[in-house]
């Protein structure tokens, strides 16, 4: 029993240590692996849209989430294939927008629970066995949509969905090992109560452990269920506590876990290496060129829905407008929206003139520039890649600047839209952008956090330098 005993502070001192390392790094580790998850997921999933392989899923928008969960796996006939599979792979991104928009990324909201549903949607789809010949039907039928657009005659498309696949296996991968690591935390920290609340206090005999295992869990759940009723009794992880306690080679079996448990400690003798701080605003630059294709999406929505607005007027004038442009071939008239907008520096409305042909114009154009960037292999990216840290941080901030602005004016024109068209038989047919407001909004935050980091660590440098000290 001492040993028991002895073995519970040490495995207390070994979850303690492990929990603060998985709350301060590698939770946080898997919440950027989630975020870029997605975000290659979504590469995908708009070049499927763009090559008209997949549709819009019409019933998005109804989807109530209050929880991750999976999209449908039941089978379905093949003649409603594409259907299924529009409505599958929607879902499975509105899950992983809800994850890494609600969910708190540490140990205690992490629960068993939520391991496994993190990781039935991270294996929903088998991107480390991505093929057309996967016993996985959604796996299969997702990979056969993709082949088209790889045995194609686009390269940059190829060149996405390629690069998008790779990212998914090895960011599923590093997801799954940290789920893993979570898991036998749980899995330890439950099997130490139970010690505590149970086995200890009944002082079992190790002979009446091994021969009578039956009679000891039955012991062992009464006990434990009047000391903490309101917790779930897992026979199979007793078991284990049991087994490590009582059999003879328990001592092997307790060296074991506290070496899965046990935190490195990272080298720092030598640190006179001279940080990588490019890769910082590398990483935030890669975050806004993904939302090209959600910019693009926008734009072409907020365009139909001009369409239908113009579809609304009649009257004679406009049509011998209409008709006089096109005999002389000039283009139209610049439309210019009055729209009003929440200023989020004063929390105030405030009105401004859009002149909305000519953001569409350089809107456009900006979501282009960055669809050209999304390939790593491709010539734009490497000739950001290549630049010096100056100025890729330039290109940084001006690019954050340019999205923040589009956003506000994409915000105030979707709202304008929606007011505009509300009291017509048309309302039904107007497109919203929620969705690529959402993405493009998710990815200025994380590209200012990643400029805030850089300079940050970049600052702390300098006064390190100031202070004298040149190991940091």
């Amino acid at each position: 029993m001492e040993a028991i005993e002895a073995y519970e502070d040490r495995l207390e001192r070994a979850l303690a240590a492990k929990i603060d390392r998985m709350d301060g790094t590698e939770l946080k580790q898997l919440r950027d692996d989630f975020k870029l998850f997605q975000s290659a997921f979504q590469a995908i999933y708009n070049v499927l849209l763009k090559k008209g392989l997949i549709h819009e899923d019409p019933y998005k928008y109804d989807l109530k989430i209050s929880e991750v969960g999976i999209p449908p796996e039941s089978p379905f006939a093949e003649s409603e294939k594409i259907d299924q599979m529009c409505i599958r792979l929607s879902q499975f991104e509105s899950f992983l927008d809800f994850l890494n928009n609600y969910y708190q990324f540490s140990v205690d909201f992490l629960s068993m629970g939520r391991i496994k549903r993190l990781a039935s949607l991270t294996k929903y789809f088998s991107f480390t066995q991505f093929t057309e010949n996967s016993p996985h039907m959604n796996t299969r039928y997702f990979a056969e949509i993709a082949s088209l657009v790889r045995k194609g005659s686009d390269p940059l498309s190829t060149g996405i969905i390629n690069e998008g696949l790779l990212q998914l296996e090895k960011t599923s991968r590093k997801i799954f090992q940290t789920l893993k690591d979570l898991t036998l935390i749980h899995k330890e920290r439950y099997k130490l109560e139970v010690r505590r609340m149970a086995i200890i206090p009944l002082r079992l005999d190790r002979t009446a452990v091994v021969t009578h295992q039956e009679d000891a869990l039955r012991k062992i759940r009464q006990k434990f269920a009047e000391t903490n009723g309101d917790t779930p009794f897992y026979p199979e992880l007793v078991a284990e506590a049991l087994k490590e306690d009582f059999s003879s080679d328990g001592e092997g079996l307790r060296d074991e876990i506290l070496k899965k448990l046990e935190v490195s400690q990272e080298n720092s003798q030598d640190k006179s290496v001279e940080k990588n701080f490019k890769s910082i605003i590398v990483d935030g630059a890669r975050v806004l060129i993904g939302v090209g294709f959600q910019l693009e999406d926008a734009v072409r929505k907020l365009e139909e829905n001009q369409a239908l607005l113009d579809s609304l007027d009649h009257s004679f004038m406009t049509k011998l407008k209409r008709a006089l442009r096109e005999m002389l071939g000039k283009q139209g008239e610049h439309i210019i929206h009055e729209v009003e907008y929440l200023d989020p520096v004063s929390s105030t409305r405030k009105n401004e003139s859009i002149d909305f042909t000519e953001f569409c114009s350089s809107a456009s154009k900006r979501a282009q520039s960055l669809i050209s960037m999304v390939s790593k292999t491709g010539a734009a990216f490497k000739r950001m890649e290549s630049s010096t840290e100056d100025l890729i941080y330039k290109f940084l901030s001006k690019s954050i600047e340019e999205l923040q602005a589009f956003h506000r004016k994409l915000v105030a024109l979707d709202e304008f839209y929606q007011g505009a068209l509300e009291d017509t038989e048309l309302k039904a047919r107007v497109r919203s952008i929620k969705m690529e407001l959402s993405s493009l909004k998710n990815a200025l935050i994380k590209a200012n956090q990643k400029r805030h980091e850089y300079i940050a660590q970049k600052e702390e440098l300098e006064q390190m330098k100031r202070l004298g000290i040149r190991d940091v």
